[in-house]
């Protein structure tokens, strides 16, 4: 009975030795690519910028119509005043933006004593500035202190502090693109202040709430720059101006004043300017499994060494055939009368030599052999010209071009006899000739 459980025991140890050897033989590796894809789904949406992208500052100037109790009895022209605008902001979409403005300038118009002739110059309007039915509407009109109905001048300072929220039409509704001309309708708040010039009778000092609305025209001059015409319109507390008045002969009060402006501008664009298309980002996972005989591999690698030296010994051997095949069996360098120092001539010829001796990786020996023109000169000379010769060919080779010396021998013969078609000067000349 005790023989089954060490039975079972030993069937366990067997497979159990079985599936090391297996898993020291074997090798899993896993490896995972990740892919990102961006695709623009919406051609109408962008990025929302960062906080210091497509920020702006202008200025401009233009002329302020204010529209108080008495203002509309005088004409169009004469109640024109100047009008200045400075503002910063940002656009935080294509389509949205917001700007902080300080609009300031002068109101021109007219007051009454019925209306307590407030923030009045003292001058009486003359029939020349008033609106020709006004004056059919009060025949006895008289540019005189003396008249009740007289109507003075009125001329204060505002400004206004107000913040707009611009939405730009022609990105809100075409998409946005680099455009000539874009145009954006705003609105806001502020807070606007009444004060008045020097030496004016009754002066009156007012600070109240505003609201605006406008329409902003923009073209675009380059890539940092626009110009800006900015049409709007601002309300303002009936008392603004310092007039709580009632309409001439009396009826119902006036409930509010505004003022209308048209400035002439620029503004720069800081960077960085413009919009990135919004796109979908889909991140694509690819998992490798791969499972590797390690006993396999390490002898293909080994095979693939093998074949892989085998091949560059190929073509080394290969090579160095062609190169011994170029090697000239004999080489004639030409010097002067009486001159040891090689020509241009000789420059270009060694030089082509020494590049197909430093290609060849085989033993290949040249001798160098120097000659001097035994005609001329004494025989000590031409031997001590013929060494020279002999050693400048071998320094120009070793020195110059890298050849290695043990390529090369040496040996001198000093002055001989003609040695090329009876010609004396054909022996003045070094000889290399290819030994093995």
């Amino acid at each position: 009975m005790k023989t089954f459980p060490h039975f079972f025991v030993s069937v366990a140890l067997f497979f159990g030795a079985i599936g090391v050897a297996m898993a020291q033989e074997t090798k899993v590796s896993e490896d995972t690519e990740k892919a990102v894809k961006e695709e623009i789904a919406n051609t109408r949406r962008f990025e929302v910028g960062k906080f210091n992208d497509n920020w702006f500052i202008g200025i401009g100037g233009g002329v302020n119509q204010y529209l108080g109790e008495h203002d509309r009895q005088m004409k169009f022209m004469n109640r024109l005043a100047p009008a200045m605008d400075i503002y910063f902001g940002k656009w935080f979409t294509p389509s949205l933006g917001f700007r902080i403005a300080y609009s300031g300038g002068e109101g021109y118009g007219a007051t009454n004593l019925l209306t307590g002739r407030q923030n009045n110059n003292g001058v009486v309007i003359s029939t020349d500035y008033l609106r020709a039915k006004y004056l059919e509407e009060n025949p006895g009109y008289a540019a005189s202190e003396s008249y009740d109905q007289a109507l003075y001048w009125q001329k204060f300072h505002l400004w206004n502090l107000h913040a707009d929220f611009m939405l730009n039409l022609m990105n809100l509704i075409g998409g946005y693109k680099v455009r000539a001309y874009n145009i954006s309708p705003y609105f806001g708040i502020g807070l606007a202040r009444a004060y008045a010039l020097k030496e004016i009778e009754n002066p009156v000092c007012n600070t109240r709430l505003s609201g605006n609305v406008g329409i902003l025209n923009t073209f675009r001059l380059c890539d940092a720059l626009d110009l800006n015409i900015d049409l709007r319109g601002t309300l303002y507390p009936e008392d603004f101006d310092g007039e709580t008045g009632v309409r001439a002969g009396g009826g119902e009060t006036y409930e509010a004043d505004g003022m209308l402006t048209a400035t002439l501008g620029l503004a720069y664009k800081f960077k960085p300017r413009g919009w990135n298309q919004g796109k979908n980002k889909t991140i694509y996972e690819t998992k490798t499994v791969t499972v590797v005989d390690e006993d396999a591999l390490n002898e293909a690698l080994a095979r693939n060494a093998e074949l892989q030296k085998a091949l560059e010994d190929a073509k080394a051997q290969a090579t160095t055939e062609v190169v011994e095949s170029l090697l000239s069996p004999e080489l004639y360098v030409r010097f002067a009368l009486n001159k040891s120092e090689l020509s241009g001539e000789a420059c270009v010829t060694l030089t082509n030599l020494a590049k197909l001796l430093n290609a060849v990786d085989t033993k290949v020996v040249y001798k160098i052999s120097g000659y001097a023109d035994q005609q001329t000169g004494s025989s000590l000379r031409n031997q001590v010209l013929s060494e020279e010769r002999a050693q400048a060919v071998y320094d120009f080779l070793v020195k110059e071009q890298g050849v290695d010396p043990a390529k090369l021998t040496v040996e001198a013969h000093g002055g001989v006899d003609t040695m090329y078609y009876n010609d004396n000067r054909l022996s003045r000349a070094v000889i290399l000739t290819l030994q093995k």
